[in-house]
């Protein structure tokens, strides 16, 4: 057994040399071993994060700069919101700053709606600004399309005025829900900071479906003059509505859960 008085002074004295090895493995024995953390340090929570802040702000403003360049559409529609009377279509006496504002009010409505969307999985995935810009562009790419599949249908059915009008409907619909989603949403980043998301979870799907009654209200206002029509518009509910946004909803939950 060595002394502590050996273990200081085996350097110097030699008959300790053979020890040199034994006390070195002891001493490293003691060391402390480093530890590591695996994965994220902090939990990555909406509020946290400054592209969900950056993108917030940048609908905000494009909310405001749309609204102040034409805010006449919206004050039309919001007074003949209940009317059944085809009216001549607004987009003929719209001016250029009323189709602008129609154009980045849609991007406000489809950035709201899909970031709701979004922070709906954030407790099962990542939060990644590339996977919410991929959500965007889908959702912008499915209502193109979709517009484009509209027309056709219109085309073949349907008088040119009932589809303007029907469209004007659409648009208005989409926009106001997500004036009405915009709240829930920065509610439930930044006040409840995800508590409570059941209920702002419930009241946003309470708005969806108010929003559908009263498209298919609109639907069958403008297009419904004989029984054929209400088969017809029950075709167009679900082969351009119902399932397409079924298969969109999938296509979120594989871009969410994929990357």
């Amino acid at each position: 057994m060595f002394g502590i008085y050996d273990v200081l002074t085996f350097q110097v004295n030699p008959q300790y040399g053979e020890a040199v090895p034994y006390i070195q493995n002891s001493l490293d024995g003691l060391r402390s071993s480093p530890v590591s953390f695996q994965g994220d340090l902090f939990p990555q929570l909406p509020h946290m994060q400054n592209w969900i802040f950056g993108v917030i702000l940048f609908l905000f403003i494009l909310f405001v700069f749309s609204v102040n360049r034409s805010y006449g559409w919206i004050m039309d529609s919001v007074q003949n919101i209940a009317k059944v009377k085809i009216r001549k279509s607004m987009f003929s006496q719209t001016t250029t700053e009323g189709y602008q504002s129609r154009f980045f009010l849609i991007i406000f409505a489809v950035g709201v709606l899909s970031l709701y969307v979004y922070l709906g999985f954030y407790q099962e995935t990542q939060l990644s600004f590339s996977i919410y810009s991929l959500l965007f562009l889908c959702s912008l790419i499915f209502l193109i399309v979709k517009n484009f599949l509209m027309h056709i249908v219109a085309y073949t059915f349907s008088k040119e005025a009932s589809f303007k009008s029907g469209a004007e409907f659409y648009t208005n619909t989409l926009f106001f829900l997500s004036l009405l989603i915009a709240p829930l949403l920065i509610l439930k980043i930044y006040f409840y900071h995800g508590n409570f998301s059941d209920l702002f979870d419930t009241l946003a799907l309470i708005f969806v479906v108010l929003s559908a009654i009263f498209l298919v209200i609109k639907l069958f206002q403008l297009f419904y003059k004989k029984i054929l029509d209400s088969i017809h518009i029950l075709l167009y509910l679900c082969t351009l509505e119902i399932l397409p946004y079924v298969g969109l909803f999938q296509v979120y939950k594989w871009i969410i859960k994929g990357f």
